[in-house]
């Protein structure tokens, strides 16, 4: 049976393309799955970090990250480092089919993965998320295939006619074989027209790949999959850091979006740092989510199993640390009966350790009850450490701990219940927005902050929160904040201004850039989850699922733009229908740009938060750019003091260069800027 190979339109569908793209970026974000599809460092040394060749990869990751979206093929290669041994090269492209913010999140994804995961530490690794391929090595890989490490993706159930099933997936293969290899852009689908079932196919290579060894690449990934007989079954393919194959009974592929790129794609043009040298990008392809490897699952279940072990030893020692807590320890009877026997109707979601009920006391209080679930591996630790923190704490702006109870194998912890929930669900609902005046917007900023100054500074701890987002940020009967979920609380020391972890836990958008790439965490962490929450609540975005217009593909890169712009005026929510004084309000924006710049010294404390918020006779100064920044980076600042919009004076100044080391270089002027978002000291 012929198959038919899916090449781009005429040039009369252009307009209409690009309407179909308009509502796909308008579209919500697909998820990324949490698991890479391949995670590859079969060859090549360590390296140790600190080191010159940790800093290098931290900058090219970094250039990768932000580079790759702009680019109109979402394809760049780029290298760093001064000297053979401690030079990186790199690669990074996304799937054409994917909005940019669904890109810029993959590659960020993709960096964490390949820096803390089962690679960590290597000089050559390549991993492959759904949406975007990360590759890096120790030497010049590009037009190379070396290394191929293929892993296959198998559908058990066959087709109706296996072998002729099996015969048609051949010729459409080696059909989309010589299109992908001849096509600019190296990608090519297409479908079977069978009596018995329809079969979509796509190949794929890397742009830096000649036709040629595109070619023996998808060939070597076929044959692979083939002579396993596989190929009876009705999805699955073959996958390497440098190709791909894969076919299913569904079409699996946004065909305009991919049809799309391909005429916006002209061969010759630039888009990575090499120059003349430079090669447009391959379209990157689509491998369902839900099909995971054996081989993955059956890592995942060992890793699972030393970790239960190791759990269950510790398991007596953790229930004794909640149980000599200074919360009072409540009968599980009495949160039964509280609960209605946890009933669905007083369910009120899943939390972070399990569902959470509402729930009246027998002496008429109200009540929230955190009920662990067994199936949360990290449940028990966190719970503990949530209760034995909160227990200590007594401040207006935090949530209160009634108790907790530990009785009949239930793990609960019980909060004070406040009737205006999280301020996520006023913030993203245009009916609970309206509630959302700007003084009450101001009051929750404030509070917020002095929340935070308690946490960091006054209580009898030093606690950093590592979770502060909008969900965690509850309302009370008044709408006054208080800070909630310290189950990833790190109580830490008075005399110590910062600290590393391996396991990097949290809410992506709200993780400050240091934390999130090498697990460095210290109270101005808690001021970049600060900063993003502020930003949320003057523009009533929500970061997570930002879709903006332009080369702006988060929340903190369209407020800066507009900012350095002179246009901050804006952002603000439309909602508030312009009943603010817009000098406060651009106050409010310059602080929250100031929480989130990239270099973690450069961000204010929150003490010095709580002052600029208390006073306007503070001159404030200009932000440098925040964490995560994915546009152009501006060509010139003014070194003069000027004054905003809203009459407010700033002392412009040039921004300090983050090197690395134990200090900083000159200051640059802004066009001389090369951002490191994942290097910290």
């Amino acid at each position: 049976m012929a198959a038919t190979v899916m090449t781009p339109p005429s040039t009369t569908l252009i307009l209409f393309l690009s309407l179909i793209i308009s509502f796909l970026f308008c579209a919500p974000s697909p998820i990324i799955a949490a698991d890479p599809l391949l995670t590859s460092c079969v060859s090549g040394g360590n390296y140790t970090d600190p080191s010159p060749y940790a800093s290098n990869l931290h900058l090219l990751l970094n250039r990768l990250i932000s580079n790759t979206p702009k680019t109109e093929n979402l394809f760049f290669e780029d290298s760093a480092g001064s000297t053979e041994t401690q030079t990186v090269f790199g690669l990074a492209q996304c799937r054409p089919d994917a909005p940019l913010v669904v890109c810029s999140d993959c590659l960020t994804r993709s960096a964490l993965q390949a820096l803390h995961g089962t690679c960590a530490g290597q000089k050559s690794t390549a991993v492959r998320n759904e949406y975007c391929v990360l590759r890096y090595e120790d030497h010049s890989f590009y037009s190379l295939l070396e290394n191929l490490n293929f892993k296959t993706i198998v559908r058990i159930e066959n087709g109706t006619a296996p072998v002729e099933y099996s015969r048609q997936l051949r010729d459409l293969m080696e059909e989309l074989w010589l299109e992908a290899k001849s096509s600019d852009l190296r990608i090519a689908v297409g479908k079977t027209n069978s009596p018995y079932e329809q079969i979509y196919g796509l190949a794929w290579c890397t742009m830096d790949l000649d036709p040629q060894t595109c070619h023996e690449c998808l060939r070597q990934a076929y044959d692979l999959y083939a002579g396993h007989h596989y190929d009876y079954g009705l999805g699955g393919g073959s996958i390497a850091s440098n190709c791909i194959v894969t076919y299913n009974n569904y079409p699996f592929f946004n065909l305009s979006l991919i049809q799309a790129r391909s005429m916006a794609a002209t061969p010759g043009g630039t888009g990575t740092s090499r120059g003349s040298q430079t090669k447009k990008i391959i379209i990157a392809v689509s491998i369902s989510a839900s099909i995971l490897s054996a081989i993955i699952v059956v890592c995942i279940l060992l890793i699972c199993r030393s970790r239960f072990a190791k759990r269950k030893s510790s398991k007596l020692y953790v229930e004794e640390d909640i149980k000599t807590t200074e919360s009072h320890l409540l009968p599980f009877v009495k949160l039964k009966a509280a609960t209605n026997d946890f009933s669905n109707e007083n369910k009120l979601g899943e939390g972070r350790f399990g569902p959470v009920y509402k729930g009246v006391l027998w002496d008429g209080r109200q009540i929230v009850v955190k009920r662990l679930s067994n199936t949360y591996g990290q449940g028990l630790v966190e719970l503990r450490n949530e209760a034995a923190l909160v227990a200590q704490l007594q401040h207006k702006n935090l949530v209160k701990l009634l108790g907790c109870c530990m009785q009949e194998d239930e793990k609960l912890v019980v909060y004070e219940y406040l009737p205006n929930a999280s301020l996520d669900k006023h913030l993203y609902d245009p009916a609970g927005r309206a509630q959302l005046d700007w003084k009450r917007r101001q009051i929750i900023i404030e509070g917020i902050a002095r929340g935070l100054v308690y946490l960091h500074n006054h209580s009898r701890l030093r606690i950093i929160h590592r979770d502060l987002n909008a969900n965690n940020i509850l309302l009370d009967g008044d709408m006054n904040p208080k800070i909630s979920d310290f189950g990833l609380a790190k109580l830490v020391g008075i005399n110590e201004s910062q600290w590393n972890t391996k396991q990097i836990a949290g809410t992506f958008g709200y993780m400050a850039p240091e934390y999130a790439m090498r697990g460095m965490f210290s109270t101005k962490s808690d001021v970049f989850s600060y900063g993003m929450v502020v930003l949320e609540i003057i523009t009533g975005r929500r970061n997570g699922s930002f879709i903006e217009l332009g080369n702006a593909l988060n929340l903190q890169t369209y407020v800066w733009q507009h900012w350095n712009q002179g246009k901050a005026e804006e952002v603000i929510d439309q909602g508030l229908g312009g009943q603010y004084q817009l000098e406060d309000v651009l106050r409010c924006i310059n602080i929250g740009l100031l929480c989130i710049q990239a270099e973690p010294m450069e961000r204010p404390s929150m003490a010095s938060v709580v002052l600029m918020l208390s006073t306007n006779t503070e001159t404030l100064l200009v932000p440098s750019l925040p964490g995560y920044f994915t546009g152009e980076n501006p060509t010139s600042v003014s070194s003069e003091s000027s004054t905003s919009p809203g009459g407010t004076n700033y002392d412009y100044q040039s921004i300090e260069q983050f090197t690395g080391g134990s200090g900083y270089s000159r200051r640059p002027s802004m066009n001389e800027i090369s951002l490191d978002l994942m290097h910290a000291r």
